[in-house]
């Protein structure tokens, strides 16, 4: 059973308001709702009475409620116990995950720093997509992350995040885009500039401070998942998109130009790790992090 359907139907049932609790998980409603119709069909049972935009348990939602609750205490308790044993054995373990695009310009400061400080420990940087930066924190498979504030307050609950670096904003475009030979654009620029989609499972806040513009059409395709996949698609004509100076130093791909955008704030990375963590990890990243802020800006 999915756990992530499990959540958004607890949330749901706290709010009884399906708008509410997508903005309590930091998701769009459609998404929401797409995975409590996907736990009722896994469940062979209508779990909400869904009428004129209101909503009510059912009698097999009333049943499952409990059960769901304790499922979500019993994968945290799991987690608990799972990072506990690690942290007792040999070869202790210390996962950092960052968007991929950067990767490499992140790897040789962080790594070798923490395995400095962390003798014994198996430190790695691993780059991940859009939907697991966050995730992968909050549900315990990574110790640390580099992430892109801002995020929604549920998304970072229990997360310490700490700003190392920001980067000015640069609209990638295609390269023979109307705006790709101006030396900057601004803001206002952006107004009506379709963006390259991104998934509906992707934080609201950070998608919104992504975009610059939120109100901005989507151009036409599928949701891109990644960095990567950001690029191709402003490549292939899809769309602009803003993007921190960092991960365009980092992705460089053809058919992509990058024109400053004046006056938009900078880009924030922050490290991030929970506020839990083993004693000898949050002292070293306490650590990483004063380190980077002196290099990671530009």
């Amino acid at each position: 059973m999915d756990l992530e359907r499990v959540r958004a139907f607890v949330a749901a049932t706290e709010w009884m308001n399906f708008t509410a609790a997508a903005e309590e998980l930091g998701l769009a409603q459609p998404s929401l709702s797409a995975r409590i119709r996907a736990l009722e069909t896994d469940l062979g049972v209508e779990l909400f009475s869904r009428r004129r935009r209101q909503v009510a348990l059912t009698a097999a939602g009333r049943a499952f409620l409990p059960h769901a609750r304790a499922l979500l205490d019993l994968a945290a308790e799991a987690r608990r116990d799972a990072r506990r044993a690690a942290d007792a054995a040999p070869g202790r373990r210390l996962l950092i995950t960052t968007l991929a695009a950067s990767v490499d310009e992140l790897k040789a400061e962080t790594v070798l720093g923490l395995r400095r400080d962390l003798p014994g420990w198996q430190v790695t940087l691993t780059g991940v997509p859009f939907r697991e930066h966050v995730w992968r924190l909050r549900d315990g498979t990574a110790e640390a992350g580099y992430l892109w504030p801002p995020y929604t307050p549920d998304a970072v609950r229990d997360l310490h995040l700490e700003p190392v670096g920001a980067f000015r904003r640069l609209l990638a475009v295609p390269a023979r885009h109307h705006l790709a030979g101006r030396p900057e654009v601004t803001v206002a620029d952006l107004a009506g500039e379709p963006q390259v989609p991104l998934p509906d499972d992707v934080d609201a806040a950070f998608v919104a401070g992504w975009r610059l513009t939120p109100d901005a059409p989507v151009g036409a395709g599928e949701p891109v998942t990644d960095v990567a996949g950001v690029l191709r698609a402003v490549a292939g004509g899809v769309g602009c998109c803003p993007v921190p100076s960092l991960l365009a130093r980092t992705a460089a791909t053809p058919g992509v130009a990058y024109v400053p955008v004046r006056g938009a704030p900078p880009a924030t990375l922050a490290l991030a790790w929970r506020v839990d963590a083993h004693p000898e990890i949050d002292h070293a990243l306490r650590a990483a992090a004063r380190r980077a802020r002196g290099g990671a800006a530009d």
